[in-house]
């Protein structure tokens, strides 16, 4: 979504070396690492799974070591499919059950959005990217949400999934600096068979 992004912002988020600093990966992203590895649906690309369940994000080089992690903001609405037609509409026009970080396989690649800032587009006909956290609309606080333990209230943006400024630009924006990478996102209403272990490698929305 075309919102305005911060400078850089403090949050927790570790790399490998300083996994003990508040943010775990969870099982079911290491469920999924192992099936994107052992059928090579990443086709030997970086890539990063988003858990909506656990409201975080790990990110794996093309041989699946981790790179970091961080916690995540995501959509209002519970759901596993955007809207049809979503991208096309003002954020004025979406209601709160229409907020939709939609689960999947995405091709991902940096790109700008309609405020000239590079985000990682996930999937760009839904207007659904991986940026920076929006700190600009202060009664909705999403830094202090990023902030909190609590992963109940890290549901608030309009489907985008908004990272810790610094795990942004220290592991993000250089893993995809050179071309695409995959992103996963985790379903919350679908299984983890039905959403990805039962398709065929490689198949889900392209790449």
């Amino acid at each position: 979504m075309a919102l305005a992004l911060p400078g850089p912002a403090s949050a927790a988020w570790a790399r490998p070396e300083t996994a003990a600093v508040v943010v775990e990966t969870s099982a079911a992203i290491d469920d999924l690492r192992r099936w994107v590895l052992e059928t090579g649906d990443h086709q030997g690309l970086s890539f990063v799974i988003v858990d909506k369940r656990g409201a975080r994000v790990a990110a794996y080089d093309g041989a699946g070591r981790l790179l970091g992690f961080a916690p995540a903001l995501l959509g209002l609405g519970r759901g596993d499919d955007s809207p049809v037609g979503i991208g096309d509409r003002a954020l004025s026009d979406i209601g709160p059950a229409e907020r939709i970080t939609p689960a999947g396989r995405f091709p991902a690649r940096l790109g700008e959005n309609l405020s000239g800032h590079t985000v990682l587009w996930v999937d760009y006909d839904a207007a659904i990217s991986l940026h920076p956290v929006a700190t600009t609309r202060r009664s909705e606080r999403r830094q202090a949400r990023l902030d909190s333990p609590d992963v109940d209230d890290n549901r608030i943006s309009y489907g985008c999934i908004n990272v810790p400024a610094p795990f942004y630009a220290s592991v993000i924006r250089p893993m995809f600096q050179d071309g695409e990478g995959v992103v996963y996102v985790l379903p919350e209403t679908r299984s983890m068979a039905v959403e990805f272990f039962d398709k065929a490698a490689g198949t889900a929305n392209g790449l």
